[in-house]
């Protein structure tokens, strides 16, 4: 073979080492490359969807725990009024607890309800008494004038709402709820309240200056801390006696400017209280926002509303349901709602015999004789009387994931207050928005109230 035939061969070899792939091999290629490609997308998207819905849960799981914790705080404080009342029946066998409490005195220049902090307490024309101490226990007649001072009933200081489509029983305005002008109207717009979820207040007292001495002579409380000078409402408490009065304070002293200054033991940890700052009016209701974060849709925020400023605690609250559990003058415990709670009156003898016709009274009133001078006097039990004998609350709240997080609009839950079974959202909520993709889940937390001194 010569040197020609040689180098032809070579350049043959070469030419069928550069033959590319077939199509079936590049057809082949490709269907595996489309279904590893696949497999990467459906993984991401996957991926995607899990941690939309892990995202959400997280959030519902922190805003459900939060808005419990804050509740509860306030809830356990309600009606606490220093140690000015007892917690306890002093005759356990007579089931008496609710005539052996002491309730707080008012001066009679005082107007507690033109007072910002204090609005939806009663005026001394709206105090029901029982004159003669009989069986029914209802109201014989309203203080007018005349008194040095008056006796607050402390039904007043808790104060809750069943609300329905377009209004709540009682009403918000009723003597005892906020009146502050805080809580908006039922509807489905920015800055309204949602519909089918209830209203709770309550009242109490925080902080306090220690008391050093009592001159009865001139008025003048000494104390131990410096306050800033104000003209405000102040009241003054021992263990025994409270009283709310006109006061002007200047560093060290309160010049109390009451009717008729009790005597304060000092030594049982008597304080005066800046009404203005230490008496707090706490209402708890679900708002209607715009969403911040796309035009044209709103969700529902729990709010928390303190001596009229209101605050957003929570975004994604569905529900908000409040039961009370209220003592009777037997002794029996009733789980109620707030319209329950208000519609009870009298003590349980309908018929005056002297004998109890049933177990749905409120507990005997509690005493006013040391307020009125008077005789066989104490608070009438007319409506909302059973009040003053809540001495816990369930509270019931429903979240969802605020934003989308599920692949379906029906995704079940269960929401004690309608029953134990599975449901799925309707189309249009309760509160009159929108079902979208979300999770919902319930929390909720039996209260009880810390001092039971209603």
């Amino acid at each position: 073979m010569n040197e020609q035939q040689i180098n032809m061969n070579m350049k043959l070899n070469t030419h069928r080492t550069q033959n590319g792939f077939s199509l079936i091999e590049l057809m082949v290629a490709m269907v595996i490359g489309l279904i590893v490609l696949l497999g990467l997308v459906s993984l991401f998207t996957n991926s995607s969807i899990l941690n939309k819905a892990q995202t959400g849960l997280a959030s519902l799981q922190e805003n459900g725990r939060y808005a419990i914790s804050r509740i509860k705080s306030d809830v356990e404080q309600a009606g606490r009024k220093h140690c000015a009342t007892l917690a306890m029946p002093g005759i356990f066998t007579d089931w008496n607890q609710g005539f052996e409490l002491s309730s707080w005195a008012v001066d009679s220049n005082v107007n507690l309800s033109a007072r910002q902090s204090t609005n939806g307490l009663p005026l001394i024309n709206q105090i029901q008494l029982d004159f003669l101490a009989d069986a029914d226990q209802l109201p014989d007649s309203v203080i007018t004038a005349g008194l040095s001072e008056y006796p607050l009933d402390p039904q007043y200081f808790i104060r809750g709402h069943e609300c329905g489509l377009t209004s709540c029983q009682p009403a918000i305005g009723v003597v005892g709820g906020d009146n502050t002008g805080v809580i908006p109207a039922i509807g489905t717009s920015d800055g309204t309240r949602a519909a089918n979820t209830d209203v709770l207040t309550v009242r109490y007292l925080t902080g306090g200056n220690l008391v050093t001495n009592v001159n009865m002579t001139s008025n003048v409380v000494t104390l131990t801390d410096t306050e800033p000078s104000s003209t405000n409402l102040a009241m003054v408490a021992d263990c025994n006696t409270s009283l709310i009065g006109n006061g002007a304070w200047n560093t060290n002293t309160l010049n109390f400017n009451v009717n008729n200054m009790p005597e304060f033991e000092v030594g049982s940890d008597t304080r005066a209280f800046n009404i203005e700052r230490d008496f707090r009016t706490v209402t708890y209701f679900v708002g209607i926002d715009d969403d911040p974060n796309k035009t044209g849709r709103q969700i529902s925020s729990l709010y928390r509303a303190e001596n009229g400023n209101a605050q957003q605690l929570v975004e994604g609250v569905e529900r908000f349901d409040v039961f009370y559990l209220a003592q009777t003058q037997t002794g029996h415990v009733m789980r109620l709602t707030a319209d329950q709670v208000q519609n009870v009156q009298g003590g349980g003898d309908l018929n005056t015999d002297g004998a109890m016709d049933t177990v749905v009274g409120c507990i005997i009133p509690p005493k006013a004789d040391d307020v009125l001078d008077g005789t066989n006097t104490q608070l009438a039990n007319g409506p909302g009387c059973l009040w003053r004998s809540i001495y816990a609350m369930e509270i019931h709240v429903l979240l969802n994931t605020v934003n989308d997080s599920s692949m379906v609009q029906d995704e079940v839950f269960i929401y004690s207050p309608d029953g134990t079974t599975a449901q799925t959202p309707n189309n249009t909520l309760p509160t009159g928005l929108d079902r979208e993709r979300m999770y919902r889940r319930e929390f909720t937390a039996t209260i009880p109230i810390r001092s039971y001194t209603l």
